[in-house]
């Protein structure tokens, strides 16, 4: 099902020399650890130390791996452009190949005469398919550029929507390729536009506005517990494409400037448990944009985003509610 490029690997490893890799990947693909390990040490003779620890994405490199490896394999995500690229580092992407066929037949009577289509990097390799297969039906197809964040026209983040907001003015909805319902989530909520989901992981269609309006009352909901919350903390992540510690300290004197306080408290993995020993009232964000979003109700207080606590100070109303976005 998976393409691994293991000849890609295997000449990245004999040019830099080294003689132990670090495989880095997201846990969908954990399991083919093992198997990868055997197939680069029997091509290549290097040995494999496999990084354990949960990965979210190219922001998520493991900045470590010089401690007990020559070079570092990061599998399943694209490398994000703006961020310094390392001579020692081998981005290897994965993808899906389908026969969209069936699907976008489906999908079709759901859409607009103009759709932007966007997708993830798992199946960015079946756009130009998609697109001749919707445009012979006559839609008519608009795939975005995103910025400096996003390496492949139509691709989203869980960070970074641009490529869907690039089109944003052309389109009347959206057709995103993939599984789960974050992305699309985001697309939907930023744009105000219909997104269907076609997903070769579930073989559906599916629509999202049922699914938007909770979401967007959850976050109602969370801002408004904290609408007389003093003391604040602000997350800051200390992975190395999240860290916006300049957007904690305007945070931090925005909370001063209106007589409340804030806490900043630098974590490498957030969760609830590791935030039970702070006394805050609720919490902000300035790591993944997902954690108040995806995980909102794994808190007992409320998470927040940077723009979402700007409504709770007032400096911002919630008709012009906005996602939180890391930009290139």
């Amino acid at each position: 099902m998976y393409d691994f490029h293991i000849d890609t690997i295997v000449t990245f490893i004999k040019r830099r020399n080294a003689k132990v890799v670090a495989l880095q990947m997201p846990e969908g693909l954990k399991r083919h650890a093992l198997k990868l390990s055997d197939e680069i040490f029997s091509k290549s003779g290097a040995r494999c130390v496999i990084i354990g620890d949960p990965c979210y994405g190219a922001c998520d490199l493991n900045r470590d791996f010089r401690r007990y490896a020559d070079v570092l394999v990061h599998i399943g995500h694209t490398r994000i452009p703006s961020m310094d690229a390392a001579d020692n580092v081998l981005h290897v992407e994965v993808q899906i190949e389908f026969d969209p066929t069936e699907l976008v037949a489906k999908a079709v009577p759901l859409l607009g005469n103009n759709v932007g289509i966007i997708t993830t990097v798992q199946h960015s390799v079946n756009l130009p398919r998609i697109v001749s297969e919707l445009e012979s039906r006559g839609v008519k197809c608009f795939v975005g550029k995103g910025d400096d964040r996003i390496c492949h026209p139509g691709q989203l983040l869980g960070c970074n929507i641009t490529s869907a907001t690039a089109v944003e003015h052309d389109v009347d909805s959206y057709l995103f390729i993939g599984s789960g319902n974050f992305h699309p989530l985001s697309v939907a909520i930023e744009t105000s536009k219909k997104v269907i989901v076609m997903d070769p992981v579930m073989n559906e269609v599916r629509e999202l506005g049922e699914l938007k309006d909770r979401i967007l009352r959850q976050r109602h909901a969370a801002i408004a517990r904290s609408a007389d919350v003093m003391r604040f903390g602000i997350i800051v992540s200390s992975k190395t494409g999240q860290d916006r510690y300049p957007l904690a300290m305007d945070i931090l004197e925005r909370l001063e400037r209106k007589g409340r306080k804030g806490d900043i408290i630098v974590l490498e993995e957030v969760g609830p448990e590791r935030l039970m020993p702070f006394d805050c009232g609720a919490f902000v964000s300035t790591a993944c944009p997902r954690l108040a979003i995806d995980d909102s109700m794994r808190y007992p207080k409320p998470m927040l985003t940077p723009i979402e606590l700007e409504i709770v100070l007032g400096d911002r109303k919630w008709d012009d509610y906005r996602l939180d976005m890391i930009l290139g």
